[in-house]
């Protein structure tokens, strides 16, 4: 029996050409937001948010809240509760703030074959449970424009 070692490339990814943007409302209650990108190693991207969330009963945009040794135990130590952060793969070792606006560059670490880009608001990984998306009467969604850059 034949076993292809290499899983099947996901049909529902794409890949964007310089100068193509895609913009997608982040859910504030998952661990990873897929963005429907795949990404190769070097490429260079600018991420742009804007809107609001809901962490318990703290209301807040992209560039989250809180300061302080609490943020020591979230998935981007040391940076504030619902900073919104990026990751390329469902593995937070490559993770990067965004906030409200970023240029980044997929690290030469990156899968060569491509990986996924995923978002998610910086929190304690066990308490997600709290996490709210608001409507647009209340400040919300938050937004964010993924543009590939040249």
């Amino acid at each position: 029996m034949n076993v292809d070692p290499q899983p099947a490339p996901d049909p529902r990814l794409r890949r964007l050409e310089p100068g193509m943007s895609l913009t997608i409302d982040v859910d504030p209650r998952a661990l990873y937001v897929p963005t429907g990108l795949v990404l190769g190693a070097g490429e260079r991207y600018r991420l742009t948010a804007d809107g609001k969330w809901r962490d318990g009963f703290v209301t807040c945009g992209p560039e989250g809240w809180g300061r302080g040794w609490p943020t020591r135990f979230n998935r981007l130590p040391g940076q504030p509760f619902f900073l919104l952060c990026g990751c390329p793969g469902r593995n937070d070792q490559h993770a990067f703030a965004v906030g409200t606006a970023r240029d980044w560059e997929v690290p030469d670490a990156a899968d060569p074959d491509g990986l996924a880009l995923y978002l998610f608001a910086n929190d304690w990984r066990w308490m997600y449970w709290n996490n709210r998306a608001l409507t647009a009467q209340r400040g919300g969604p938050l937004r964010v424009t993924i543009t590939r850059l040249p």
